[in-house]
This record gives structure tokens, sequence and C-alpha cells, in this order.
């Protein structure tokens, strides 16, 4: 048995995996940004794993990052507050079982091509649009990942100059566009709702869905998503876009007028009839199931 780890930027998820991608226990906690973040993180890991080493032999440990991994280290996760953090040897050192880490949306592509939504597409990319935006490009079959760090930072691309600060310090990063945080706070901050829970979120959208104010967000979000979207498929030309975290709740109210937005919009280079947009099957569990196959 493995265990898959997945470190978000609201939650912490730890899951015990089988040999066929299947979750058979899980526990989660949700955390908040502060400088006793990493604190607060180790001892819920270190517990859960101990109670899970009770259950069944564990093989190895795969962690999720929302960030940049190198030689197994955390050299920056901005959305967390992390730098150069070392938590594989740290926590190896403890358990005694081999710790892997690997960036958050490249394990739930793994998850996806292997198990899921991707199995049968050989070049397709894999967006995580949550707290941040994660990306992963698989071509001819394979995950691309840079020698150094792994690379294909979509979040990061500028799409509009000197525009909204991100948390990496430059300005008009896609993700303080596309971020289904962002899009949920400012939509809580314009109606006064007081939360950014996905569900209320949600259910408010489906029921003001003619409220001039709220068409206008949501249609700048489509519009702003289609944009960085459109940036990644003029470059890999990938058949198919698979579409995780929070955003894959929303099926019912983005996918179509994103579609929409990317085939009638003047975005794409090389015109296309249709565009094969899939929800990530396993949702959150992506990045748990695909720290298992690092």
């Amino acid at each position: 048995m493995k265990i898959g780890i997945d470190l978000g930027g609201s939650h912490i998820a730890i899951g015990l995996v089988d040999e066929n991608g299947k979750i058979i226990e899980k526990v989660e906690k949700n955390i908040k940004l502060n400088d006793n973040l990493i604190s607060e993180i180790e001892p819920f890991i270190i517990e859960n794993i101990m109670q899970f080493k009770l259950l069944k032999p564990i093989e190895m440990i795969g962690i999720a990052i929302p960030g940049t991994v190198s030689n197994n280290k955390i050299v920056k996760a901005v959305n967390l507050g992390i730098n150069d953090y070392n938590l594989a040897s740290r926590l190896k050192e403890i358990l005694n079982i081999d710790v892997k880490l690997k960036n958050d949306a490249k394990c739930a592509a793994l998850a996806e091509k292997k198990y899921g939504e991707l199995n049968q597409y050989q070049d397709s990319i894999f967006l995580s649009i949550g707290t941040g935006v994660g990306g992963a490009v698989i071509f001819n079959g394979k995950l691309l990942e840079a020698r150094n760090v792994p690379g294909f930072e979509f979040s990061h691309i500028v799409i509009q100059k000197n525009g909204t600060l991100c948390n990496c310090g430059k300005r008009g990063c896609f993700e303080t566009y596309a971020s289904m945080k962002r899009l949920k706070e400012k939509i809580s901050k314009e109606f006064n709702l007081n939360t950014i829970e996905g569900e209320k979120i949600k259910k408010f959208i489906l029921q003001n869905e003619n409220n001039p104010t709220l068409k206008y967000i949501i249609n700048n979000y489509i519009q702003d998503l289609a944009i960085g979207i459109s940036n990644i498929i003029n470059i890999f030309e990938p058949e198919a876009i698979c579409l995780g975290g929070s955003f894959a709740y929303f099926e019912d109210i983005f996918i179509e007028p994103l579609k929409k937005a990317l085939i009638e919009g003047d975005l794409l280079f090389n015109k296309r009839c249709d565009i094969i947009i899939k929800l990530a099957k396993f949702k959150n569990d992506a990045g748990i199931i695909g720290a298992t196959l690092i």
C-alpha cells in the first residue's frame, strides 16, 4: 500500500491507496495560512500516517505540492508562503518510509492519465483550478518536465500587462484571473455573502443567474480563463484538456460558456470546430492518487 498526500492552499488530505489507485482510507483537514503553517502540517501528517501503518504496511509516501519542487525539496510554494522546505527528509527521518514530492498538478495529471479522463489521449493538458492554477502537459503519453524544476507554470503566464498583483510578486498572472478562490472572493465581496464556501457560492450563482452584475463578473472570468487556456492550446495543440480543482464542481455553470469563448472567440491560431474538455474524474482526490505514482 502507498500513502498519497495532497497539500493544498486551503486543506490537506491524506489517503491510503491500493495498487489499483483506489483510496481505501482518507483523512482531511482545513488549513489557514499563517507563520505556524509548517508546525501545523507536520504533526497532522505524522499522526495519521502512524495510524495508517497500523492498518497496512506502507511502501512509500508521495506528496503533491502546490509549487516548485527540485531534488525532492520544496523550492517555493507561493500560495502557502513556504520556501526552501525539506519536508521529505524530515518525514523520512521520523517515519522511516521513503517520501517523494512532486508538483500537485503534475500528480493529478498522472492520476487522470493512468486511471481517469485522460487515459485514452496521448497529448493532453491538465489544469487544476482552485486556490491557484496548476498545470501539466502529457505529450506522447508521458508527463513533460524540465530538467531542474518541473516547469510548465501556466499559472504565471502574464495575460494582463500591469494587472492584478499575484502572490508570486508579478502582476497580471493567469491565476490571479482564473483562480476559483479569487472568483469566489469577488462574488462574496460584491454581494456581501460573507462566505467563499463552494456550495454556497454555486447556489447563489444558480439562484441569481440573471443578475446583471453577477453576469458581468462571470463573463469576465470566462473570458480571462479562455485567454489563458487558448495560449496553452496554441503552444501544445492537445487532443483534450482536463480541468480539476474546485472548478470541477462548477461544470454546469462554466464549461459551455468556456467552450464557446474558445471556439467562437478570436483566440486560437488553429481554429477548431470542437474542443474536448473533460472534468477530472477524481476531482479533489486526483492529487492523492497521483502522488502515489511519482
